[in-house]
């Protein structure tokens, strides 16, 4: 379940990653193509332009149209035209030349057209008259062509042809009406000897050189080196993520908000099941614990029953106190479980009270000292604490000493060595129960508390108990408002600590 859970949330980690890849790939193919159309865009209007400046150089004017000839004196006459062969005896020319350029609109066109058919007869007048502005439309199409020629075949620079702060105001407006307005770079590099011939900032050289951003600068010249314009953008990875971050940050969101419920999820089924392994280690050893007594009331109920064991000076009275010391054990395992049913439920309520602390250590000591001595083993009171009085309800907190007594008596091999602290710090009072028995490892030490739990100890019967102990003890100590903490080490016993707040009060 878990393996099936993890491959499909790597799958769909997997699918977000793609998918913000894709977009970032493209929205950088997206602005790769603004960028280069803008480029392409300047080179075309600085090429434009060098062709109607040198035409207006060339010929100052702002329109041209030839004029038309008179019409023929012959009435009914459709007009006056040109053949073939009138202008090759005329002029040594077989064409009607249309010409007409416009500065201001950027336009320049020129037709020629060839007609074949039958010469009319034309006076002398009118045959001069076509002969003269045949040749100015000659001499102006020379001109036109020059222009051309000089525009085609350029032998000046290429820093001569355009104006560099023209250039960077053409780029920024292509870039600005494509939606890119950040700053950039520019440069115009000679391939050949791969030479900077402009630059705007020598601090982005390198960049610039490597930039596939770049376009021919007139790349309409015949004859002649070829240079680019070439573009560099330093912020363009964050402007790329600008665009996107809306997407990025949603689809991050919904990758970590998958993550935390995997890992909780995760968290809860193993929690689980470490809960129910637990619970059925409870329900074992209380299984256990309940039943030894019960059969031990079993056995000694059939022995009274017997005749000859009636009949056994003092037998009876011994069997009878066996049953009610198990009847007891038996009520207090019940009274421990319905303890922390309670507690469970907040359905608890403290009967407080100020007592000597003294006394209240004396007497756990005293109901835990014969289970203690059957081992051979001592419990030593250091008291240097004296007189101190605290709030409590008694019964909790004999309770609460007697359990961390028991557990060091359990969880020791040999003969129980325990000795009990008490000492006053500032405000509060701590009591310390010490022993050496096995100890605990660092990570039993985070789950002691928890319900349930029992320090490993290889056989899980060896060790009497439900779990229930350490989970009550800081549960009580909570809510007399103090705190209980372990320190401990493997194979060299453990100590735990209590401190609760001193009363000032009258007894």
């Amino acid at each position: 379940m878990v393996a099936l859970m993890s491959l499909a949330l790597l799958g769909l980690i997997g699918f977000q990653w793609f998918w913000i890849d894709s977009v970032i790939r493209a929205n950088e193919e997206r602005f790769k193509r603004d960028a280069m159309e803008a480029i392409h865009a300047v080179s075309e209007k600085l090429e434009k332009q060098e062709a109607l400046y040198a035409f207006h150089q060339a010929y100052p004017f702002t329109g041209v149209k030839p004029p038309q000839p008179p019409q023929p004196a012959a009435p009914g006459s459709p007009g006056v035209k040109i053949y073939s062969d009138t202008l090759q005896s005329g002029q040594g020319l077989n064409i009607v030349f249309d010409f007409q350029a416009q500065t201001a609109g950027g336009s320049i066109q020129f037709s020629a057209e060839h007609y074949e058919g039958p010469r009319p007869k034309l006076s002398p007048g009118t045959q001069n008259y076509l002969d003269e502005h045949i040749a100015r439309a000659t001499r102006k199409s020379e001109m036109v062509f020059q222009v051309l020629e000089n525009m085609l075949i350029s032998e000046r620079s290429v820093m001569s042809r355009f104006n560099p702060h023209q250039l960077d105001s053409l780029l920024a407006g292509e870039f600005r009406d494509r939606g890119i307005d950040i700053p950039f770079n520019y440069a115009v590099v000679s391939p050949i000897n791969n030479r900077l011939l402009l630059i705007n900032n020598r601090d982005h050289k390198e960049a610039l050189e490597k930039s596939e951003l770049r376009a021919s600068l007139f790349p309409n010249d015949l004859i002649g080196e070829q240079n680019w314009l070439v573009v560099n953008f330093p912020d363009k990875q964050q402007y790329l993520l600008s665009k996107i971050w809306l997407t990025m940050a949603s689809s991050g969101l919904l990758v970590l908000v998958i993550v935390g419920s995997f890992g909780y999820s995760i968290h809860t089924i193993l929690r689980q099941k470490k809960l129910s392994e637990m619970k059925n280690d409870f329900i074992n050893n209380m299984t256990h614990e309940l039943k030894t007594p019960i059969a031990t009331i079993s056995l000694a109920c059939e022995a009274l029953s017997d005749r000859e064991i009636k009949q056994m000076e003092g037998m009876r009275e011994r069997y009878l106190k066996m049953i009610g010391d198990e009847n007891k054990r038996l009520g207090e395992q019940v009274e421990r479980v319905l303890h922390m049913a309670a507690l469970d439920r907040n359905d608890i309520e403290l009967k407080c009270e100020v007592m000597q602390l003294k006394e209240l250590v004396e007497h756990a000591r005293e109901k835990t000292m014969i289970q203690v001595e059957s081992r051979q083993g001592t419990i030593r009171l250091i008291d240097n604490a004296p007189n101190i009085q605290v709030y409590g309800d008694p019964t909790h907190l004999t309770n609460i000493l007697v359990n961390l007594l028991e557990n060091a008596n359990k969880y020791s091999n040999d003969a129980p060595d325990i000795t009990i602290r008490m000492y006053a710090k500032g405000k509060n009072v701590h009591i310390s129960v010490q022993d050496r028995g096995i100890g605990m490892t660092k990570e039993a030490q985070n789950h002691i508390f928890q319900k349930f739990y029992r320090v490993p100890t290889g056989d899980i019967h060896n060790v009497k108990g439900f779990g229930l102990g350490l989970a009550y003890v800081k549960t009580m100590v909570e809510m007399h408002s103090g705190t209980v903490s372990v320190e401990s080490e493997w194979g060299k016993g453990s100590k735990f600590t209590i401190t609760l707040p001193v009363h000032h009060g009258e007894a």
